[in-house]
């Protein structure tokens, strides 16, 4: 179609589509990664509220333990499955050691991210939103062409002294670019609007942990961080959903054009 069409509107159109193929080629080269990244986010954020629950359900039963080895089989405990956790419990020789091991739960949310998640999650992150960065990039380029090109088909049908120099055929060839380009422009501007929203609040998520490196965590920073990583968890998980969205209406696009 590109050659059939206005010079001012040819130009455009071929940008528009190199723009969509290069979406498409980077988002198939890292939609494996991107995934991988956000499933070990999700994962971190559902072993963080078994944790919060096992803390609930020691605060219930009211255990208390001092000693500085029995602490360290505590936290040891929070980060083994079940049957490491029975390991334990035999080696300790007694039930209440089995009830030392959860009651010190209260203590694992910070000791996982001091001693095991936290740097996981600053590097995850920062992959995470070297990624999303660029094909926002790209979706930003989209979105400006599709609206210029939007624009332009309008200003060439709208009034009645165009059509008639255009021609009745070339018109309706017109008004169904505009229709099919002001779709992909709406659905462009509402993904880069979606992966705004989650690179800030990843990186509201990146800078919390930067202010965790050099103090101890509190109860009330231990509740924000869990909060913070459930929510880029979640809004991670969206916008890899609404990339592939945005892959396949770029292909259908595309293929629209090329027929």
């Amino acid at each position: 179609m590109p050659g059939q069409l206005p010079p001012q509107l040819s130009g455009l159109l071929i940008n528009l589509c190199e723009a969509g193929r290069l979406f498409i080629k980077q988002h198939e080269s890292k939609k494996t990664r991107m995934q991988a990244i956000t499933d070990e986010l999700v994962e971190i954020s559902n072993n963080l509220k078994v944790v919060q629950n096992n803390l609930n359900k020691a605060r219930l039963h009211g255990a208390v333990v001092e000693g500085v080895g029995v602490v360290t089989v505590g936290l040891a405990a929070a980060f083994l499955p079940a049957p490491g956790k029975l390991a334990l419990c035999i080696t300790g020789g007694t039930v209440a050691v089995c009830g030392v091991i959860w009651a010190l739960t209260a203590n694992a949310t910070k000791a996982m991210t001091e001693i095991m998640s936290i740097i996981k999650i600053e590097d995850l992150g920062k992959e995470l939103m070297e990624i999303i960065e660029l094909l926002k990039g790209l979706l930003v380029d989209i979105k400006k062409v599709s609206r210029e090109l939007e624009e332009k088909c309008s200003s060439l049908i709208t009034p009645t002294r165009n059509q008639a120099k255009i021609g009745l055929t070339k018109t309706e060839e017109l008004q169904q670019l505009l229709r099919q380009t002001a779709t992909l422009s709406e659905k462009s501007k509402e993904v880069v609007d979606g992966t705004l929203n989650t690179l800030r609040q990843v990186k509201e998520l990146l800078d919390f942990i930067i202010t965790l490196t050099s103090n101890t965590l509190k109860t009330e920073d231990d509740a924000k961080l869990r909060d913070l990583i459930t929510d880029s968890a979640l809004l991670c998980e969206n916008t890899v959903l609404e990339f592939a969205k945005m892959r396949n209406t770029l292909r259908d696009y595309l293929e629209k054009q090329a027929g």
